[in-house]
């Protein structure tokens, strides 16, 4: 989605070798104190500060790739400085448990950061539909809109609703009446572009935002989006029809609050009109 690449993307080539080049200098100079420290001076667990910044910052596989380093750097380290191990069996042994520790670290770092990860994403998403949920949509489409007025873009939001839905579940169910959100849901994703905005705002509203999208291409997307919606749901289902409100600005507004508003008033327009319809304002620059 557009307003979700533009809060999210980074340049290319930077994201991951930056990171990657600070842990090796990390490590570079842990193992350069450790070294001119003697092996008097056990310094191992610092090793840990290059292992967490590339397995946090980067991932999984440049966190393991750096335990690896770090644990040879260390028994290195110390070689040179003078420690003498009472056997080769030794050395391995010192080897193969730090280095082990290390690996260990890293996987406990990536469980917790997919943890992290698990939460932030379900914060942020719909648990029925998968889409994003009200506040990562006003977020995405805030994003949009500071888009379009830098550049004096068009977009068009709308909001679409389900009619006669509480029918399905007070006859069928909730469960029924949860496939077919899911249903509408699924129609939605599949007509529009990956760089739209989508997402549920709760019980059978759904909001879409189109960015670099005029008024003609508006009408004409979200004419067939709102019949493919219907045509998607089973027979069982058909009394379920959809209302749709939608604006298209030249140059939008100034907040996302004035943006949806103005759409939300189209919905009930939709509504007060009989339901099952399309009905669109132009707002001119």
């Amino acid at each position: 989605m557009m307003g979700q690449a533009l809060l999210e993307v980074q340049p290319p080539g930077r994201s991951r070798w930056r990171p990657i080049a600070v842990s090796l200098a990390l490590l570079l100079a842990i193992a350069a104190v450790d070294y001119f420290s003697g092996y008097e001076v056990q310094i191992a667990v610092v090793y840990l500060i290059p292992i967490f910044y590339a397995a946090t910052r980067v991932n999984r596989t440049a966190g393991l790739a750096m335990a690896i380093l770090g644990s040879v750097a260390g028994i290195g380290g110390d070689l040179l400085a003078g420690e003498r191990y009472s056997s080769g069996l030794v050395l391995v042994i010192v080897l193969v448990l730090r280095t082990v520790l290390f690996l260990v670290f890293v996987e406990v770092v990536a469980a917790l950061r997919h943890a992290l990860e698990r939460e932030k994403e379900s914060a942020r998403t719909d648990s029925l539909t998968g889409m994003s949920n009200r506040r990562h949509f006003l977020e995405l489409t805030a994003a949009t809109l500071a888009f379009a007025r830098r550049y004096r873009r068009p977009m068009t939001v709308a909001y679409l609703d389900l009619d006669n839905f509480k029918d399905i579940n007070d006859r069928l169910g909730h469960q029924a009446g949860d496939e077919v959100l899911r249903t509408v849901a699924h129609a939605i994703r599949n007509r529009l572009r990956v760089t739209d905005v989508v997402g549920r705002l709760g019980g059978d509203e759904f909001a879409i935002c189109l960015p670099e999208t005029g008024a003609e291409a508006a009408a004409t997307v979200l004419g067939q989006l709102r019949e493919h919606c219907i045509q998607a749901l089973p027979e069982s289902r058909r009394s379920v029809t959809v209302s749709m409100g939608m604006v298209t600005y030249a140059y939008p507004p100034a907040t996302v609050d004035e943006l949806l508003e103005r759409t939300d008033t189209m919905l009930y327009a939709a509504k007060r009109e009989g339901k099952n319809r399309l009905v669109h304002e132009v707002v001119p620059a």
